[in-house]
């Protein structure tokens, strides 16, 4: 039979003991229990909003704020190309949150059905971007995607180095590069066609399969005779390892501020032009949050932080007017 501690009988002498013992342990034991809830409350992870998306695009203060004031931790993982950020959503990766498809891969993620549609109510900050960036042709009306950078594809030549052309830098620098050896093209499948197709007069967007089958042989040579492919050719620019690059005007920003030497060309025969885009994909978990993410970096001063920490253009009209004039007509 259970005994329980009124069923006690205890000798008058023996009370102030008892009572004593019995103050000590229940004191004993809510100490125990506010210092397990104090240690649970620590150890028990908050809400986490994942973020996929390219290296080096948020300011770690910014996201820090954005946590604090949200009262969750902001996660970034990272991804090379627009193919790989596909390729990782068609498997059916779920965790993330918030993503940065290329204006194109906007296109074609929603036509997959993989992108929800934003709730404009939601982002109040929206009249904060340039007129001429709320209705582009790959997402009419922004209705799935918030523009957040702006940039170029072109080459950059470490002019120490390699000569450059009197005539123009040709997509040829890299296609037959007068120094192979010391050469990276980006490893971007779509930016490196792009290249090839333009380099022959064509169309970047080029369907012909017997074009696409020509580009196809030159870039299987060119591939032969290169250094390597890399989506982050600004480090082995710096470290001399190689000479020229397909590149990112952001890499360029890096590049230059370092050694002035390595120097960004527009391509004679025409270069691409892209923009990189917040979304929120289908899977999210944290819908509401990601609003929150995507709002906050549409905020002048967010946005600001952002284009200085990328080297890249702003579609942000009000970040814009608030960089300096040094800035502002960087060439």
């Amino acid at each position: 039979m259970p005994r329980y501690l009124s069923s006690f009988s205890v000798p008058p002498d023996h009370e102030g003991l008892l009572n004593s013992r019995t103050a000590w342990l229940v004191t004993a034991l809510l100490g125990l229990l506010v210092g397990l809830y104090v240690l649970k409350e620590r150890l028990t992870p908050g809400k986490t909003l994942h973020v996929y998306s390219w290296s080096s695009y948020f300011p770690e203060e910014e996201l820090l704020a954005f946590g604090q004031a949200h009262g969750l931790t902001v996660e970034v993982s990272y991804f090379a190309s627009n193919e790989e950020l596909f390729a990782k959503m068609v498997a059916g990766a779920s965790g993330y949150d918030v993503i940065l498809p290329s204006d194109y891969m906007v296109t074609r993620m929603v036509r997959r059905g993989m992108l929800l549609p934003l709730d404009k109510s939601q982002l109040p900050n929206l009249h904060h971007l340039d007129p001429s960036t709320t209705n582009p042709a790959y997402d009419p009306g922004l209705q799935y995607s918030i523009p957040y950078t702006l940039g170029n594809t072109g080459i950059l030549i470490n002019t120490d180095k390699v000569k450059v052309p009197a005539d123009g830098v040709s997509w040829s620098m890299l296609l037959e590069s007068p120094d192979p050896r010391r050469t990276c093209l980006l490893d971007d499948m779509r930016e490196v066609f792009a290249g090839a197709l333009m380099w022959k007069g064509r169309d970047p967007n080029e369907k012909d399969p017997a074009a696409l089958t020509e580009a196809g042989k030159q870039l299987q040579k060119t591939k032969k005779d290169i250094a390597l492919f890399s989506s982050e050719p600004a480090p082995l620019l710096l470290k001399g390892e190689v000479y020229i690059a397909h590149a990112f005007t952001n890499h360029a920003v890096q590049t230059a501020a370092e050694n002035p030497a390595i120097k960004f060309f527009f391509p004679k025969e025409g270069a691409i032009t892209w923009t990189d885009n917040l979304a929120i994909p289908k899977s999210a978990k944290n819908v509401k949050e990601a609003h929150a993410f995507l709002n906050f970096f549409l905020a002048p001063e967010n946005a600001l932080a952002a284009t200085r920490i990328t080297g890249l253009g702003t579609p942000n009209r009000s970040a814009y007017l608030l960089l300096s004039a040094e800035e502002r007509e960087d060439p």
